[in-house]
């Protein structure tokens, strides 16, 4: 399996994070143990999804082609 440059991994989890749903990243800091966890699910199934078009393992014929940007439109500056 290809292995991901770790600063290209870290720019798609950051930008996945920035546009959590604000009440998903807010039950982080809960003070019911229960609800972090949900809250930690829920983050845990906004990256899933938000990677689904991340391809990891390509074939054979792939190699030396460009990762495809995860967030097409979520790359604007930021601040």
């Amino acid at each position: 399996m290809p292995r991901i440059a770790d600063d290209i991994l870290l720019t798609h989890l950051e930008v996945a994070l920035a546009v959590a749903p604000e009440p998903v990243l807010c039950g982080l800091n809960a003070d019911d143990p229960r609800q972090q966890r949900n809250a930690r699910v829920d983050v845990a199934r906004h990256l899933v999804e938000r990677m689904r078009g991340f391809v990891i393992e390509g074939e054979g014929g792939m190699r030396g082609e460009g990762q495809a940007c995860l967030f097409p439109g979520d790359f604007s500056p930021i601040g």
